[in-house]
């Protein structure tokens, strides 16, 4: 079970990661794609569904264009 305090941090980097893929104006499908990712799988990240393992968020980065850290700058 995911605690409150970890949820705040999951949402917060899957709002993160929509905020970042809007900017590069790429759907989730396109992002999946690039990031090798299953669509699904990245939608829940966006959700803050799931707690992404540091190999998904690395893959996202990837598909992004960006660095790794610039997925957890959560203070823009």
């Amino acid at each position: 079970m995911i605690s409150i305090r970890d949820k705040a941090l999951i949402i917060a980097f899957g709002n993160r990661v929509r905020e970042l893929r809007k900017e590069k104006k790429l759907s989730m499908e396109k992002l999946a794609e690039l990031s090798d990712i299953d669509y699904r799988q990245l939608s829940y990240v966006e959700l803050g569904e799931v707690n992404p393992t540091i190999s998904t968020a690395s893959a996202i980065a990837k598909g992004l264009d960006i660095p790794l850290k610039d997925l957890f700058d959560f203070s823009q």
